[in-house]
């Protein structure tokens, strides 16, 4: 009788999109959506970390404007 082998399975849960770049706000949103509905334990921490790396974002495009000198 054949030894068992002790290694796991390797499973991969994937999502890939494409992306219209002309059209980014929905699409974006919808990427939000999937990730979300296939990780629904996890909705609350995936809303606060995109939340937070729009915030971010911001920051840094009005800290460039004051840059620049513009108001």
């Amino acid at each position: 009788m054949p030894e068992r082998v002790k290694e796991m399975a390797h499973i991969k849960a994937s999502l890939q999109c494409e992306l219209d770049p002309f059209n980014p706000v929905p699409e974006i949103c919808q990427v939000i959506d999937a990730m979300i509905a296939n990780n629904k334990l996890y909705e609350e921490s995936i809303l606060l970390g995109v939340q937070e790396a729009i915030e971010k974002r911001q920051s840094q495009l009005k800290k460039g404007v004051e840059q620049n000198g513009a108001k």
